[in-house]
């Protein structure tokens, strides 16, 4: 078989003592105290050594030419125009020789740094010019980091930025720029108006000729080409006409197949002698006429038949007439019949003439497409020209209007101007530090509780158990978890066997979840509770969770053994007074739960409740041990049919009782397939029952809450 599980047992919440943490975090909280106030304030000392940076702002406007009306507003796309224009190297480069800005530390990095923070990096080597660099190339870096255009979001104002080491010339450099780009802008709007008329004149009078004859050239080709135009869409007169054909074809199929319908259903009808139920041979007004003197003649005839034979004069001559005028009929009917044919005939002409100038139309219109594609060649040259005309006259019109006034309207106002402000904006000495020291204090919190959790709290969980050897008289020694010895009630030393008993416990447990032992005694007092708490803590070692289980009846040996005041027990747990959790009682220093019997006068034991407890208790645990005497222990056994892993008998000794295994009588059943087991013990244990046989159930475990 193989040896028992591995000592070492998952890490779980449940398993963290807190009392620990919380010691431990109460001890460093004078160091976490001092590591945060040295970091704020090598924090504050750091940002001591720095030159202050001063923000001043000017707000700009952009306006849509000096107009008002809604027409005359930029779009976002014309104010994002405006900033990338105040941001041009042009500009950087006349604000630069305006306020003289190479000549500044903040703007050369060439120069002397103004505070002793950057004196320090660079007497390192570091933070210096860089080698091939011209003055103008630092300027450009420095002039980028330092000054800043943005747009206000769904606004059409532009706010101009500008940082330095001097609040007044900030303030100076942010006026300087706006003034620049309005000034810029003033010249730039004036001396276009100028050069855009001098230059879209002569393109005018130019596309003025080009658009005339091309539009005159368009006419004289579709009268040569014959491909008038008419109606409301501006059609060609033959594309009309095909339409118009294609209706008309349409019509005469339709009337053709009407035709062609009614003369084949007439003709059927005459053929089977009911070519006058034909709703076109009953619109002729000859024809019903006709049917009623056949329906008189008939009538005399069958008359006159009661009193005269067919050999009588009388009913000859109405005979001969009713002869004729059937005949008239069917004559009749065969007119509208052949009228029928001839119809569908004259449609099926009809059809054919149309189709015949249908597709005389189509070889004309085809014959003509060259024709009409040079066609429209000339109207698509003659529209680009007269659409570049239009544009060309609308910029000439602009320009003009503009052209004389003497100042031209600015599209960008300035609506506040920079102000020296005395406000830094970096460092933030106070918040940085506050900042840094909060953060110093959370990153050692954080170390601590860790390093607490990982080493401290968890004393049982992660190791292997140190084991304490207890000797009796004449006994082996016992190998006992620390944990177990720490208990606080004096532990007895185990019996003999005791070790033996647990690892063969182990091995038929080792790959069963919730494996059961009854573990009955003739002789319940402390010493036969202390071999079965020895038991079960020596079954405890390591990552299996043991319940050593108190039957209710059996007195309170077990709290008495394992120095506990336990009033409440299996008996208020069957009663239903009483919660699992609330009965379960974790002894101290050890991973060992002990359910005591509790106080009272136990009823009769309930197989259904005794096996729901049971179940309950095969989820939470990987070996249950129920300590109960002999005949407490033989009623349980029969109340739930048997329903245990294994049998556990307190014996005199050895020779008492048969070899451990299975097959052997427990408690005075043979249950097949049931190992027993035997703690000898120095007293007599009740064996003298008569065998019975018993059979062995053990159905699915199911949970239960309780």
């Amino acid at each position: 078989m193989s040896s028992i599980a591995s000592n070492r047992a998952p890490a779980s919440p449940d398993n963290i003592n807190l009392a620990i943490v919380g010691g431990a975090l109460l001890r460093k909280f004078p160091a976490l105290l001092l590591i945060a106030g040295l970091a704020g304030a090598g924090t504050a000392a750091v940002l001591s050594t720095m030159a202050p940076k001063y923000l001043s702002q000017v707000q700009l406007e952009i306006r849509g030419n000096g107009n008002n009306d809604l027409a005359g507003r930029p779009d976002k796309e014309a104010v994002g125009t405006h900033v990338r224009g105040l941001m041009s190297t042009e500009l950087a480069l006349k604000m630069a020789q305006s306020l003289n800005l190479t000549k500044r530390a903040d703007f050369n990095s060439a120069l002397e740094p103004e505070d002793l923070y950057g004196r320090l990096w660079r007497t390192i080597g570091i933070g210096g010019a860089k080698t091939g660099e011209t003055d103008e190339d630092r300027l450009m870096q420095a002039y980028f980091k330092s000054v800043r255009a943005y747009q206000v979001r769904d606004t059409r104002s532009v706010i101009v930025d500008c940082t330095t080491s001097n609040a007044k010339f900030s303030a100076d450099c942010a006026n300087t720029l706006a003034e620049l780009y309005r000034d810029s802008l003033r010249g730039r709007t004036v001396t276009e108006n100028t050069d855009v008329r001098a230059k879209l004149e002569p393109q005018v009078a130019r596309l003025t000729r080009e658009v005339a004859d091309a539009e005159a050239l368009a006419t004289e080709f579709r009268g040569k080409a014959n491909l008038f135009q008419g109606g409301a869409q501006a059609t060609l007169l033959k594309e009309q006409q095909l339409g118009e054909l294609t209706a008309e074809l349409t019509r005469a199929a339709t009337a053709r197949s009407d035709a062609e319908a009614r003369a084949t259903a007439a003709r059927e009808m005459s053929a089977r002698g009911i070519a006058a139920a034909n709703p076109d041979v009953q619109k002729s007004t000859l024809i019903p006429r006709m049917e009623e003197q056949r329906i008189t003649l008939e009538r005399q005839i069958s008359e006159l038949s009661a009193t005269l034979l067919r050999g009588h004069p009388r009913m000859k001559q109405l005979s001969s007439e009713l002869s004729g005028l059937q005949a008239q009929i069917r004559a009749e009917v065969q007119k509208v019949v052949e009228s029928l044919g001839n119809d569908a005939r004259i449609a099926a002409d009809r059809e054919k003439g149309v189709r015949l100038r249908l597709d005389e139309m189509k070889r004309t219109v085809v014959s003509s497409a060259p024709d009409t594609a040079k066609l429209a060649q000339l109207e698509n040259q003659a529209k680009a020209k007269r659409s570049e005309l239009d544009r060309l006259q609308r910029q000439y019109e602009t320009a003009a209007s503009s052209a004389g006034a003497a100042v031209s309207s600015v599209e960008v106002e300035i609506v506040s101007r920079a102000y020296a402000s005395n406000e830094k904006v970096f460092p933030k000495i106070g918040s940085m530090a506050a900042l840094a020291a909060f953060a110093a204090f959370i990153l050692s919190l954080a170390i601590v509780l860790t390093r607490e959790l990982v080493h401290s709290a968890r004393p049982l969980e992660g190791r292997a158990p140190t084991p304490v050897k207890i000797a009796t008289d004449a006994t082996p020694t016992i190998a006992v978890p620390l944990a177990a010895a720490a208990v606080r009630a004096p532990i007895r030393p185990a019996k003999r066997h005791t070790e033996d008993v647990a690892a063969e416990i182990a091995m038929l447990a080792q790959s069963t979840r919730g494996f059961r032992v009854l573990m009955a005694t003739s002789v319940d007092n402390s010493d036969a509770a202390s071999d079965a708490l020895a038991l079960a803590r020596a079954l405890s070692v390591g990552k299996r969770r043991v319940v050593l289980v108190g039957w209710a009846g059996c007195g309170d040996t077990l709290a008495h053994a394992a120095s506990i005041d336990a009033r409440i027990g299996t008996v208020q747990l069957l009663a239903g007074e009483s919660s699992l959790e609330a009965t379960a009682i974790r002894l101290a220093g050890s991973t060992l739960d002990l359910i005591p019997a509790g106080e009272g006068v136990a009823v009769a034991i309930d197989g259904d409740g005794a096996g729901m407890v049971l179940d309950t208790l095969d989820e939470i645990y990987d070996i249950i041990i129920v300590y109960a005497q002999t005949s407490i222990a033989t009623d349980l056994f029969v109340a739930i049919q048997g329903r245990f892993d294994a049998g556990l008998v307190m014996s005199e000794n050895a020779d008492a009782v048969h070899e451990n295994g299975e097959g052997r009588p427990f408690l005075g059943f043979e249950v097949p397939d049931f190992p027993v087991l035997v703690l000898t013990r120095p007293f007599a244990s009740d064996t003298s029952r008569e065998p019975k046989t018993l059979p062995r159930r053990r159905p699915a475990q199911a949970g239960l809450a309780i």
